[in-house]
């Protein structure tokens, strides 16, 4: 399959690369089924989650470990069960980014990331009941955190 992806231009795909967000993303609930695109062919840090329904619907996501190694995410077992994980390593962590000019004025939303189970392509945005996470976290701010 063939889809004009917002930030790669015309790529083909396979149906099995792709990940079904469990009632979608907060705000976008009617779009579950997105191609997750990876800006740097080495590693996770930096993804393009490109919906597929909608071409024009993309979410820039940064793997949070890499900006915040201290982040420690707790799921609820039910979180677990509707993601068909038996443990926490069985799944990704992703948190949505808005990016701006500067860069460092960017934000994370460490408070509901995306978390994915790669092994049967289900996902789901999750809030954490954790009170240290925000839904804004600044790069310049989560980098002298992390440091």
């Amino acid at each position: 399959m063939n889809i004009n992806a917002k930030y790669f231009g015309e790529i083909s795909y396979e149906e099995k690369e792709t990940i079904h967000i469990i009632n979608g993303l907060f705000g976008f609930e009617s779009y579950t089924r997105y191609l997750p695109l990876s800006f740097h062919e080495e590693d996770d840090s930096m993804l393009s989650l490109q919906n597929i329904e909608d071409e024009t619907l993309s979410f820039i996501l940064m793997n949070p470990f890499m900006l915040f190694p201290d982040y420690t995410p707790k799921l609820s077992e039910s979180d677990l069960e509707e993601l068909g994980a038996s443990s926490m390593d069985d799944l990704s962590f992703y948190v949505i980014s808005v990016i701006r000019e500067p860069v460092d004025t960017s934000t994370v939303n460490l408070k509901a990331p995306l978390v994915v189970n790669a092994l049967n392509r289900k996902a789901k945005q999750v809030i954490l009941e954790q009170p240290e996470y925000t839904f804004r976290h600044t790069l310049s701010k989560v980098n002298k955190e992390g440091e």
